[in-house]
């Protein structure tokens, strides 16, 4: 996953060594390391002929990652309702030969041989909309390549802004289309077939895939002196941590790829189509090698994994490739064991928190799974809605109950909506010369609360 910010995505419920030990362990702390804006970037190669290869950048930016500017009065928007606009534009440049091998290396080595340039307005309606991580733009930059090494670099501008952003120098090695070693993958939402041709929306989310949500890979296969690829390819998916598999897991997932599954590509390329990055394919009965297998990621957890390719004639791993679940709008507390359990202090007792905080990390992770998987309303999925449910309260009440002297979770209202939810109706009365009151009804309580300070601090003064 290229990252054009420095944003790191914890992939593992509790995972990277729960962010380093999270060095200040508190729920503040966690939020200011998570809470930064998100942009992906990466390449495709799509092999054309023997000689010449299609590399494609894609990226992606979500809004929060854009500075949205206001309309203004003698703009014309692109319809009435829309308030808020980002201009956007990234420049690619290719370059020969691999780049210099240091880390304080900022600036491409070798020739240039490749330029290209997209741009954008993106337009919302609402400021809420400008914060969002489920909204995105996207688009890809792409070229003709002969084989060989390359090194490429992205400069982004934002906000209308002449200034350029440069991403990190990253690599390309483009192999020869006919001599292919190594299986390349490509994830992709889904596919759309047809009796001669193939169509995939790209995931484009670098080397991450949704959590919650399957997701087909695409592979272009190594070249072999067999024509008769029937069961010859074993596809597995396996948990990994920091690149590696773990070695005393068992696949998450296993296939023989069938004929189904294989086809010939004769032509292919990419392109964004309402708002859509597509890979497209011309099958035949010639071409390049290619195969694709669904994963059933509804199915897996919230980690790392490594999807690997084995040749079972050869009986060797003939390509592989490190994944990360993202859950685009986890809870802040799942990213750290320490700050998940203890927040359970809201609804266990003092003595059952006690128990989950003993033992190694392992065997406090081991209880936390069971308490959760125990009050799992559909225990048949992977996820579980309580669990996600409970924490989202917490940001909830972090984010709109907080005043300077207490985060809002450890406030009356907080704690109330923790426990209780979203009223069906909340009643704020202004009265004279005395303190302003909430009211919070539910269809089998009411909550009475009262302002102690202009600060938007409250107190519970009556339960009924």
């Amino acid at each position: 996953m290229y990252r054009i910010t420095g944003f790191l995505i914890a992939i593992l419920l509790f995972s990277a060594a729960d962010i380093n030990a999270q060095r200040q362990n508190s729920y503040e702390s966690l939020l200011r390391q998570i809470d930064q804006p998100s942009a992906f970037s990466d390449h495709v190669l799509l092999p054309q002929n023997d000689s010449t290869t299609v590399a494609a950048v894609l990226f992606r930016m979500e809004h929060d990652f854009l500075p949205f500017l206001k309309k203004r009065s003698n703009m014309d928007a692109p319809a009435e309702d829309l308030e808020y606009f980002a201009p956007v534009r990234i420049g690619l440049e290719v370059f020969e030969g691999e780049p210099r091998q240091s880390r304080r290396q900022s600036t491409p080595s070798g020739v240039s041989i490749f330029r290209d340039m997209w741009s954008d307005t993106v337009w919302v309606s609402t400021f809420e909309d400008t914060r969002s991580r489920f909204d995105h733009t996207q688009g890809v930059l792409s070229g003709s390549l002969s084989p060989g090494e390359y090194h490429y670099q992205l400069q982004l501008a934002r906000g209308g802004s002449e200034r350029e952003l440069p991403s990190q120098i990253r690599p390309i090695s483009v192999p020869n289309p006919s001599d292919l070693e190594k299986a390349d993958f490509m994830l992709t939402h889904s596919l759309e077939m047809s009796d001669s041709e193939i169509s995939a929306t790209m995931l484009n989310y670098g080397q991450n895939v949704l959590y919650g949500q399957d997701y087909t890979v695409l592979i272009r296969l190594p070249n072999t002196d067999s024509d008769d690829l029937e069961e010859r390819y074993e596809l597995s998916v396996k948990r990994s941590q920091n690149g590696e598999a773990v070695s005393s897991a068992e696949p998450h997932f296993k296939t023989v790829i069938g004929s189904e599954n294989l086809f010939l590509a004769s032509e292919s390329s990419i392109s964004k189509q309402d708002e859509n990055i597509y890979l497209q394919f011309q099958t035949g009965d010639s071409g390049f090698r290619y195969a694709y297998v669904n994963i059933p990621n509804t199915e897996f957890e919230n980690a790392e994994y490594k999807i690997e390719l084995k040749d079972l004639m050869q009986d060797q791993v003939v390509g592989e490739k490190t994944i990360q679940s993202r859950w685009i709008d986890m809870p802040v507390s799942l990213y750290n064991l320490d700050i998940a359990i203890d927040m359970l202090k809201f609804i266990v007792s003092d003595s059952e928190l006690r128990n989950l905080n003993s033992g190694s990390k392992a065997e406090q992770e081991r209880k936390f799974r069971e308490f959760w998987a125990e009050r799992d309303p559909t225990p048949e999925t992977e996820y579980n809605e309580l669990m996600a449910e409970y924490y989202q309260r917490i940001d909830y009440s972090y984010q709109n109950f907080s005043s300077l002297q207490v985060p809002g979770y450890e406030s009356d209202r907080g704690r109330a909506y923790i426990l209780y939810g979203p009223p069906n109706n909340i009643d704020r009365r202004l009265l004279p010369n005395q303190p302003t009151r909430e009211i919070w009804v539910y269809p089998n309580r009411e909550l009475i609360f009262e302002a102690t300070s202009g600060l938007g601090d409250f107190k519970l003064i009556s339960e009924s």
